[in-house]
């Protein structure tokens, strides 16, 4: 009996953990601090809802993993998840939102030096911190061979279904769990989405919703809900601005090739193609 319960809490463990990765929205919903709502069957992948903390109980202040921050107040840098957000303050004159400074990496513009040499990272910096050149020297880097690809030692990579990031280190041993080599990939949402997020705006993803989105669709004075069929039966609903929908309901929005519905409640998710033929 004692080693059906440690198997299952095993495998349940590892479900939980491959939830960002497998489940459309479930990294969206992670990031912010949801849970995920068990199906029918008592299983979570792929849950068919979550259920959030109140992500804004103060309009005029700014939050962040639940914590409030007052007007001009900054984030501490130690407490941020996504190492491209620097030093973020709060700001509520045009509603809450954190303002972050522009982080420009050189190795994006500087076209010459990647020719020769190959710029490195570690695994907590936005920008390489490093760089290596000349044919000998790249090639007795150690690499790592993942989903096809070929990486030398300190490259980034993203592995497939994982929503990890990574990099490739000379003690890579093929796993995406090692902390010394992968983190979990962090959008930024309640940072350059924090007043999206405050009014029930939907985020955007291109392809599947596994990544991180590319923007927020607010609702407009032309958005109407289309109501559809709930095949699922799932009680929980979404928040679009002041609307609500039922798992099944679409809303109209004014971008050409978006598609926005209610998959996975509390929030209205859309999908933007890059051709309306598709």
């Amino acid at each position: 009996m004692k080693t059906s319960i440690y198997l299952f809490m095993l495998i349940f463990g590892s479900a939980l953990g491959d939830l960002a990765g497998e489940c459309d929205l479930a990294g969206y919903y992670m990031e912010l601090g949801c849970t995920a709502q068990p199906k029918a069957d008592n299983t979570t992948i792929c849950p068919e809802a979550f259920l959030c903390p109140d992500l804004h109980p103060n309009p005029n202040m700014c939050f962040y993993r639940g914590t409030p921050y007052a007007d001009r107040s900054m984030i501490p840098q130690n407490l941020i998840n996504n190492p491209c957000s620097q030093a973020c303050s709060c700001s509520v004159t045009a509603g809450p939102q954190f303002d972050c400074a522009a982080v420009d990496c050189v190795e994006t513009f500087d076209s010459d030096m990647q020719q020769e040499c190959i710029n490195t990272y570690e695994l907590d910096s936005c920008c390489s911190t490093g760089t290596v050149c000349g044919k000998d020297a790249i090639a007795s880097l150690k690499t790592c061979e993942v989903d096809g690809q070929t990486y030398k030692e300190g490259q980034p990579f993203e592995p497939a279904n994982t929503r990890k990031s990574c990099i490739c280190t000379a003690q890579w041993n093929g796993s995406y769990d090692d902390p010394s080599s992968c983190r979990d990939i962090n959008c930024g949402l309640e940072i350059h989405y924090q007043d999206k997020i405050f009014e029930n705006c939907a985020p955007v993803f291109i392809g599947n919703m596994k990544s991180c989105p590319i923007a927020f669709q607010c609702p407009t004075d032309t958005s109407k809900v289309i109501r559809g069929l709930n095949l699922k039966s799932v009680n929980a609903q979404c928040s679009f601005g002041n609307m609500t929908l039922s798992v099944g309901d679409e809303v109209t929005v004014d971008e050409k090739c978006t598609k926005c519905s209610c998959d996975k409640p509390p929030f209205v998710s859309c999908v933007r193609k890059n051709s309306c033929d598709e």
